[in-house]
């Protein structure tokens, strides 16, 4: 399998559009990979998750033709991994798509649904060139080849959630999310899922953090002791810190000498990896 990381930053990106923090002002200076635009990944090159507003820039960046995605797994509503806007350009009234070219599936909450349905109710269900398919927390479906479990994230907005998406290997991507409620570890144990490659919400970075919802470098920790006591992940699972905001107070080189000594590695806009 293979996750390319085409976006790997909180909400404000980085550098953020507004901001004179040391974090921003330095990827200002040096870009490369001190520069995070809006989280996102493609599973496979046919599988993407999230669809926010930087969806056009990645898209032009990795030479991807969007026309050619037909599944796409939504985690949550904030409008930096669902922006709808730019999600109405799928409609056949806008895109001259070839003759046989299939919907776009979009696979979410009902959170997903009420956000789609003043817009675009009409290229849903009238058009049908999107396609909407509600899953329940801890439901099983397939795409294509691929199995995916929907878990209920512990984030702020109603029906947030986590994927775990398994074809020839097994991965979680769990981001806007803190550490899962007991619920959701016995599910997982009860599975019998070891995971090969795990993708986790660093949004906080080393910055200390008091509040639910997000995670830090600390609470990741935290969350990959309670992986390995489950037995979900051992010692051959790559583990990634991924999704960060300026208010983390991290370079990029830093988070990565602070994964170094705590066993993650550290994404960047573009990273791709074949597990």
């Amino acid at each position: 399998m293979k996750i390319q990381f085409l976006g790997t930053s909180a909400a404000e990106g980085i550098p953020a559009l507004f901001c004179h923090c040391s974090v921003c002002n330095q990827a200002r200076k040096e870009k490369n990979r001190n520069v995070r635009t809006r989280s996102q990944a493609l599973i496979d090159d046919c599988l993407l998750i999230d669809f926010g507003p930087d969806t056009f820039f990645h898209a032009l960046k990795y030479d991807i033709n969007l026309a050619d995605i037909n599944h796409c797994l939504i985690t949550h509503v904030h409008d930096d991994h669902f922006y709808i806007s730019d999600l109405k350009a799928r409609r056949r009234s806008r895109a001259n798509l070839k003759p046989g070219t299939p919907p776009l599936n979009v696979y979410g909450s009902l959170d997903v649904q009420n956000e789609l349905k003043p817009d675009c109710d009409g290229f849903v269900t009238k058009d049908r060139s999107v396609l909407y398919h509600q899953l329940l927390p801890f439901s099983e479906l397939k795409i294509e080849d691929y199995s995916v479990i929907a878990l209920p994230a512990v984030h702020n907005t109603s029906n947030p959630f986590v994927y775990v998406i398994k074809k020839e290997k097994t991965m979680l991507y769990a981001h806007d999310t803190d550490i899962f409620e007991d619920k959701t570890w016995k599910f997982l144990q009860s599975k019998k899922i070891k995971f090969d490659l795990v993708s986790l919400d660093c949004t906080e970075g080393k910055k200390s953090i008091d509040y639910p919802g997000h995670m830090n470098f600390e609470r990741m920790t935290l969350f990959c002791k309670i992986m390995k006591q489950l037995f979900l992940i051992d010692e051959e699972t790559l583990v990634f810190a991924n999704h960060f905001s300026h208010n983390g107070l991290v370079y990029y080189q830093e988070a990565c000498e602070i994964g170094n000594s705590l066993g993650f590695s550290i994404t960047y806009d573009g990273l791709v990896v074949n597990f």
